[in-house]
């Protein structure tokens, strides 16, 4: 039952990345994408290049993934801190298979091992239930506004999102 009494209802965060790999011709470091939404409206939007090369789109991937944790992290410490709830796990969606079941197994191979830092960080979140991953198709990836040039209909879907067209 929603009270509206912020003190006793729940604030609701999700997440949702995304990453171009080696896009950056000079150094082919990747480029991620985030976004975190606080019921539904979205509070942080972002497209960063990464810091390190990722040898792997997946790789690229759980950058963006961790990056965007670490905002979902900011935006619930920033709510507890002044007393509010915060409903767990939050939600993080990105569109890669790979990424998602490394976040969410414990076992490591010679292919990612040297990952290890940032997908121990994910893995440790999940098996404290602060958050939950979930697969999304790359067509309802909102993020894919903030780095690729989108043709009319999928620029106008995911634009939508953000901007409204009500009058006020």
């Amino acid at each position: 039952m929603i009270t509206n009494d912020p003190r006793k209802d729940f604030f609701i965060i999700k997440g949702r990345t995304d990453s171009n790999y080696a896009t950056n011709s000079e150094t082919r470091k990747s480029t991620s994408s985030i976004e975190v939404t606080l019921n539904g409206a979205p509070v942080v939007m972002r497209s960063i290049g990464q810091k390190i090369v990722a040898l792997s789109v997946t790789e690229a991937e759980l950058i963006a993934r961790t990056q965007g944790v670490q905002e979902m992290l900011y935006v619930m410490r920033l709510l507890e801190s002044i007393g509010l709830k915060v409903k767990k796990p939050m939600i993080l969606e990105c569109d890669n298979k790979g990424a998602i079941d490394i976040s969410n197994n414990w076992t490591v191979n010679g292919r990612t091992k040297h990952m290890d830092t940032r997908y121990y960080f994910l893995r440790e979140l999940k098996e404290k239930g602060i958050i939950e991953s979930r697969w999304i198709s790359g067509n309802e990836n909102s993020t894919d506004l903030f780095m690729k040039n989108l043709l009319n209909p999928a620029f106008t879907k995911h634009a939508s999102y953000y901007c409204t067209d009500d009058v006020f």
